[in-house]
């Protein structure tokens, strides 16, 4: 390509601004109405961005969704990946519990404390609730590595294996909590009778969800 044929830095700014866009309204339709029941030029308008934009930048709209689920997986490993990174409990029961309950906490500031999280959230719920392409991307991906983690810290915290039924099912049942309280955030606010969700009752959120951990490794701690 001729230096001439190059797009000028303030284009390349400006299609990286739309591709962006463009994903961040697919996230956020995809998860509300569904990847049938969305159409393109609802996508296009929503990013304020020219409906041929999407065939540009994705090829189309299964690309686009396919980009959604990346950018998703991306953005939650984003939060998990670095805390997960940086642990190693060199075996001690109670260092896994700790590293356990900081990425759950983790979790949980970002998925009460972020706006991008309403829509995140909605994205997951309603794009994993079906199997396909993206079910694969992000299970594969996100889901799987973090879990087969966060399994591994349970384990030891319990001294229960952590590849069995007790522990996967116990690390969803810990992290599924964390999903509720974003999905059911209208829920949540009207019957405590909270006009906002924020850093005081997000508090109160991860001090309940704490405890739950907490009762789990201790009902659950295998004994010698």
């Amino acid at each position: 390509m001729s230096q001439a044929a190059k797009p000028s830095p303030n284009a390349a700014k400006a299609g990286d601004q739309t591709r962006a866009a463009l994903l961040m309204a697919g996230v956020r339709l995809f998860g509300t109405k569904g990847f049938e029941a969305t159409s393109t030029r609802e996508i296009a308008a929503a990013a304020d961005a020219n409906i041929a934009s999407i065939a540009y930048h994705f090829g189309g709209k299964e690309g686009l969704r396919l980009a959604c689920a990346e950018m998703v997986g991306s953005r939650i490993q984003s939060v998990v990946g670095p805390a997960l990174g940086a642990i190693d409990p060199k075996g001690d029961p109670g260092k896994a519990q700790e590293a356990f309950e900081r990425v759950i906490m983790g979790v949980t500031d970002f998925m009460l404390g972020q706006v991008e999280a309403r829509d995140i959230a909605g994205f997951m719920v309603r794009e994993l609730g079906a199997a396909g392409a993206v079910f694969d991307r992000v299970y594969t991906d996100f889901i799987l590595p973090v879990h087969r983690s966060l399994c591994v810290l349970l384990g030891l915290a319990t001294g229960q294996d952590p590849e069995s039924d007790l522990i996967r099912i116990g690390t969803f049942s810990i992290a599924g909590q964390v999903v509720y309280f974003r999905i059911g955030h209208a829920i949540v606010a009207r019957r405590m009778d909270w006009k906002t969700v924020g850093p005081e009752e997000v508090g109160a959120i991860k001090a309940v969800i704490l405890a739950n951990i907490r009762a789990f490794v201790e009902t659950n701690r295998k004994q010698e």
